[in-house]
């Protein structure tokens, strides 16, 4: 884990604020890892909706009950895509 320690202090507007908050939110990030992120020269993606995540449990539940080998590829086919939409690596 990272050690932040140090802080940058900047000025916005009311306005400001309240637009850059909503971002974090739709990414579902605090407002500081939404802040670094940009600064760093990410694009944080907007937060895939929860029925996202559903169907991915669904494809857990399928692979258990499948043979091994095709049991593995669904569960490593769904692992795949949940790392894409959390920034798993």
């Amino acid at each position: 884990m990272r050690n932040r320690t140090v802080g940058i202090n900047v000025r916005v507007t009311v306005t400001e604020k309240k637009k850059v908050t909503m971002l974090a939110r739709k990414c579902g990030l605090s407002l500081s890892e939404y802040l670094r992120q940009r600064a760093l020269g990410y694009e944080p993606g907007g937060h895939p909706p929860t029925e996202v995540f559903n169907v991915l449990d669904k494809l857990d539940e399928i692979a258990e009950s499948c043979q091994p080998s095709a049991g593995a590829k669904i569960a490593a086919c769904a692992d795949e895509i949940r790392d894409l939409f959390i920034g798993g690596n």
